[in-house]
């Protein structure tokens, strides 16, 4: 993280959250012609591992989804780069391994790139700008400046938008045909993420309100269960909240017990497949008294007692994206809530600065 700290909103998260339109359309343009010419080669591999930890970790389970819509029948596989590194399965020339990295220096994505070198597979990293493993793979994408902020939101959408990019040259490869249109990528979806900015004033309000929650569960199905996780993980680092993210039915095989009617519920539940199941939990919230929040594309069948936040309409894979940046601002409005420096890491902390969990990574 840079040296030069901020204080007081707005945070460095905050820009990088309000970048996060138009670094997606910088990022297609940039690696259009790299991404394609990677793909040109691969596209007729057996097995395609996408591999990530943390916030990249859920970047490369978006792009599992983006792969399974417009990757042209590939066979495509996520795995943590922790596991794959050291349990992962038996791999040859016959494999391609693409890794998600912010910084490109994580000891186990380092390790199982490695492996997978020493095993003659095809390998592509997808990292920021001066990344330190930049000689790790064979190919690299690169994707924003290295965020100021520990809390890592534009470079996930930077990541994304590589993935999303493979996803549609490997279709077109493997089919002949343009499985995800340019223009999609170029124009729509930024234009859609400009739309979704449009939601922090009211989420805003929505974090001050529920700052005092006992503890937030966040659900989803598909695309949007990674949404779920992801703003979890944010909600912890960034103020040290308790927040549970998981896929909808997940959440109502054990986990709901757990509640009380002094929790939050945050559902993503745009139109897809997963919607009407995730809508359900908010029946069930309803009748445990506790509040809930819907992130939606879709106004049509949204309970009258949740409060609700509407986002443009897109594919599904990509409201793992609209549908983030209205959590990624409902994440950083809880922080300042609170109090606690979303940039930080807590590294203000003694106690946090001196385990350094940062330097082990």
């Amino acid at each position: 993280m840079s040296e030069v700290r901020r204080a007081e909103h707005p945070f460095h998260m905050y820009a990088a959250i309000q970048a996060q339109p138009d670094a997606f359309a910088r990022i297609v343009e940039r690696n259009e012609t790299a991404v394609d010419d990677f793909a040109a080669g691969m596209s007729d591999c057996e097995r395609l591992f996408i591999i990530g930890i943390g916030t990249s970790f859920h970047a490369a389970r978006v792009g599992e989804h983006l792969l399974r819509v417009y990757g042209g029948g590939l066979d495509v596989r996520v795995m943590h780069s922790f596991d794959f590194a050291l349990y992962g399965p038996p791999l040859g020339p016959g494999d391609c391994v693409v890794a998600a990295s912010h910084r490109g220096s994580k000891r186990y994505t380092a390790a199982a790139l490695a492996r997978a070198r020493e095993a003659g597979c095809r390998t592509a990293l997808i990292t920021g700008e001066g990344g330190s493993g930049m000689g790790s793979a064979g190919t690299v994408f690169t994707t924003v400046a290295q965020e100021k902020s520990s809390a890592h939101t534009v470079s996930y959408t930077g990541s994304v938008a590589v993935l999303a990019l493979l996803a549609g040259s490997i279709g077109r490869h493997r089919t002949g045909e343009d499985t995800l249109p340019g223009d999609l990528l170029r124009e729509e979806i930024p234009a859609a993420l400009r739309g979704a900015l449009g939601t922090g004033e009211t989420v805003g309000t929505l974090a001050r309100e529920h700052v005092g929650r006992r503890r937030i569960w966040l659900a989803g199905g598909g695309p949007s269960a990674v949404t779920a996780e992801e703003t979890a993980l944010k909600i912890k680092e960034t103020s040290y909240l308790q927040a549970e993210g998981m896929s909808a039915e997940t959440l109502m095989h054990g986990p709901f017990q757990c509640v009380e009617d002094d929790d939050l519920f945050v559902l993503a539940a745009p139109s897809g497949a997963a919607r009407d199941r995730t809508l359900e939990v908010a029946d069930l919230a309803s009748e445990i008294g506790a509040p809930c929040v819907i992130v939606s594309d879709d106004a049509a069948g949204l309970p009258q007692n949740a409060a609700s936040i509407l986002v443009p309409p897109v594919p599904e894979p990509f409201t793992a994206l609209t549908c983030l940046l209205p959590l990624q601002f409902f994440t950083y409005h809880l922080a300042l809530a609170r109090g606690t420096n979303p940039d930080s890491f807590r590294a203000e902390d003694p106690r946090f600065a001196r385990a350094d969990v940062s330097g082990r990574l």
